[in-house]
């Protein structure tokens, strides 16, 4: 009887250090700030990614041109593997044109 009873005591401490420890990190997470760097030159490396981000965009058209090509040919040959290809090269070309766009994601 006495070990039932320990046993109950001690699922119940368990079930209030875990609801406590749930709290406090709960108020860890919701207290954090965010902390951005003011005034740090980037200047530098700025131009490089424009640089890049215009090439991706001409390769991505390029790489969208072959697959759609590849595509109109899996038509033309009745090729169910030929219009997969096609399309999933067409779709890697859209994606990559799609990052080269996204030049807010480095700030630009």
């Amino acid at each position: 009887m006495k070990k039932k009873n320990l046993a109950v005591g001690i699922k119940q401490l368990c079930k209030k250090v875990v609801s406590l420890f749930n709290v406090v990190f709960c108020g860890f997470i919701l207290s954090m700030n965010s902390v951005y760097a003011q005034g740090s030159n980037t200047s530098s490396i700025d131009g490089f990614i424009t640089f890049v981000c215009d090439w991706l965009l001409k390769i991505g058209g390029v790489v969208a041109l072959i697959g759609a090509v590849m595509f109109a040919l899996g038509w033309q040959r009745d090729d169910a593997e030929g219009k997969s290809r096609g399309l999933m090269t067409m779709m890697a070309g859209f994606m990559v044109i799609a990052i080269s766009q996204s030049k807010g994601l480095f700030g630009l």
